[in-house]
């Protein structure tokens, strides 16, 4: 098994184990921009007033490979919803991490770094991390 594999199974086992399932009934159709800008996306559709929070989340895709650090919005009703990827939430598992507070909205760069760095850090070796520089292969 490759050393990014060890890592990544690591990180999934952490995250299954670690965070709360967002269920496929609590999700409801977002817009897709086909930007991959999850962070930016979630703040202006709260800036818009069409979402109530925004949340960093884990989201799994058909294997243990596929891991993304990602950004999602909370509505009024309490249903989440995806609008960076549209319909294709359905494709993926989603582990809330946190809610991001608007004062860190500026700072959402810093926020994703920090959520990476807490997800590999205590799933990985120094060394690997010296191998891989900042650990950025893994997720």
């Amino acid at each position: 098994m490759k050393y990014t594999d060890k890592v990544k199974r690591r990180i999934y086992y952490y995250v299954v184990a670690n965070y709360k399932r967002i269920e496929s009934d609590e999700f409801i159709l977002g817009e897709i921009p086909w930007n991959y800008k999850c962070h930016m996306n979630s703040i202006q559709k709260v800036k818009e007033g069409k979402a109530q929070k925004v949340y960093a989340c884990v989201a799994i895709g058909n294997s243990w490979k596929d891991i993304f650090i990602h950004f999602i919005n909370q509505l009024e009703d309490g249903k989440y919803q995806d609008n960076t990827w549209g319909y294709t939430y359905e494709d993926n598992r989603y582990y809330l991490i946190r809610e991001i507070a608007e004062s860190e909205y500026k700072d959402i760069g810093n926020v994703f770094d920090s959520i990476r760095e807490s997800l590999i850090k205590p799933n990985s070796t120094k060394f690997l991390r010296w191998l891989f520089k900042t650990g950025t292969e893994f997720i």
